[in-house]
């Protein structure tokens, strides 16, 4: 499963420095990997340049290196390199993040950052997939961060740059976290052509995600959304989908807040399969609606705790031959087995995933997808040093790391 994920996330890479070499104002492009595949990949292609990242470069002497690769240091490597090439202005993107960018996107990240100095632009300011900033060397004011996720509050706080966040849209918000991530890439005609072709050869089922996908645009439909889902994503959903949706948004922020840790968390839909068999939750389910999407990790933290990642992943792909713990497997069983077709996954599944159907549906009817999610509009931190030069021309360099061995998943 997660050499699967490592394809596709070295696909993406490919895809989008493609795209990157088209855009006149990214004049150098660079990739940090310690997949061989993909910087021999890159090498032949003559995409970027390729830094091979030593897992144990950085490390203190005497230091050992980290038996789990996901205790790889981001921070140490990314500013090592930003130093060492001498960037002026930097746009890093993570490795599975925003496969569906367009180069029109890319290119307005290079103009803004050219003509705005001393700011930091990212899609999420408090877990980033995008950080873009100048000057580059405001990397060695900062704590470097273990993974990119604060990676904009610090050069804002620690460095003084102005924070700027990227207008919400499809492309610079939707990333690929977990296999369902993959299978909504699968059905959305703006995947690049080699993450396209990889898709292909998935040896998993997606007829649920197409029915899925159709029944957001059927008036006579009826969508339950269910798990962290904020107030934006509803708006947008509410004003551009066409079918009726129920909504129940609980449990947000309960990894930032620890209460998975304690084992704290509380859901509705956990209590209901706490007092009822699999079979009468999902019928209830289909009483309900006519297509379902689950954060399943909400669910799965009251019922079972701690469930390990493959177990989750096999369970959001409809495998559960595959899955491990016992009560997993009975839940995929009985999703499986529901009237109606049910869409499991993560907190991105319940963000950009169902984002991502929605415009895949507009897409396969011929119409235009909506862009910008209403009500979410490009927003600024508190104010830092920050000054205006137009046309000064520096150079951009969009970094894509993938870090050892991957960057790691936020389910």
């Amino acid at each position: 499963m997660e050499e699967w994920m490592a394809r596709a996330r070295e696909a993406m890479v490919l895809d989008e420095l493609e795209r990157a070499a088209r855009v006149t104002g990214i004049e150098r492009r660079i990739v940090v990997t310690n997949r061989r595949g993909l910087a021999g990949e890159v090498s032949r292609l003559g995409l970027a340049q390729v830094i091979w990242e030593d897992p144990d470069a950085g490390r203190a002497p005497g230091e050992a290196r980290p038996r789990d690769p996901w205790e790889y240091h981001l921070g140490r490597a990314l500013s090592r390199v930003i130093l060492a090439e001498r960037c002026r202005n930097v746009i890093y993107f993570g490795g599975g993040a925003c496969p569906l960018i367009t180069e029109a996107e890319l290119g307005e990240i290079s103009r803004r950052l050219k003509e705005e100095k001393n700011v930091v632009f990212t899609n999420n300011p408090f877990s980033a997939d995008v950080v873009a900033f100048s000057p580059a060397e405001a990397i060695a004011a900062i704590d470097p961060p273990e993974v990119d996720n604060p990676l904009p509050m610090l050069l804002h706080r620690q460095a003084g740059l102005r924070l700027v966040q990227l207008p919400r849209t499809l492309g610079i918000n939707f990333d690929v976290d977990t296999p369902t991530d993959l299978m909504v890439l699968a059905v959305h005609p703006g995947a690049g052509q080699r993450t396209k072709a990889l898709l292909e050869e998935l040896p998993f089922d997606r007829r649920r995600f197409e029915k899925a996908k159709e029944l957001l645009l059927n008036p006579e439909a009826q969508a339950l959304i269910y798990g962290r889902v904020g107030a934006p994503l509803f708006g947008y959903l509410d004003e551009k989908s066409r079918c009726r949706i129920r909504l129940i948004s609980e449990e947000r922020g309960m990894k930032a807040s620890g209460r998975d840790e304690r084992g704290e968390v509380v859901s509705i839909l956990g209590l209901l399969w706490q007092n009822t068999t699999p079979e009468r939750f999902f019928t209830a389910l289909a009483d309900l609606a006519d297509v379902a999407f689950l954060d399943t990790r909400v669910i799965f933290a009251h019922l079972f705790g701690r469930v390990k990642r493959a177990d989750r992943f096999y369970s959001d792909l409809g495998l559960p031959d595959q899955v491990g713990e016992a009560r997993v497997r009975r839940f995929t069983e009985a999703a499986l087995a529901a009237p109606i077709p049910v869409i499991l996954g993560g907190h991105s599944l319940v963000t950009g995933g169902l984002w991502a159907l929605l415009d895949a549906a507009y897409a396969a009817a011929g119409a235009a997808a909506p862009g910008r999610a209403p009500g979410v509009r490009e927003s600024e931190g508190e104010p830092g040093p920050s000054s205006r030069r137009a046309g000064e021309g520096r150079g951009d360099f969009a970094l894509a790391p993938v870090s050892y061995p991957l960057s790691p998943w936020q389910e």
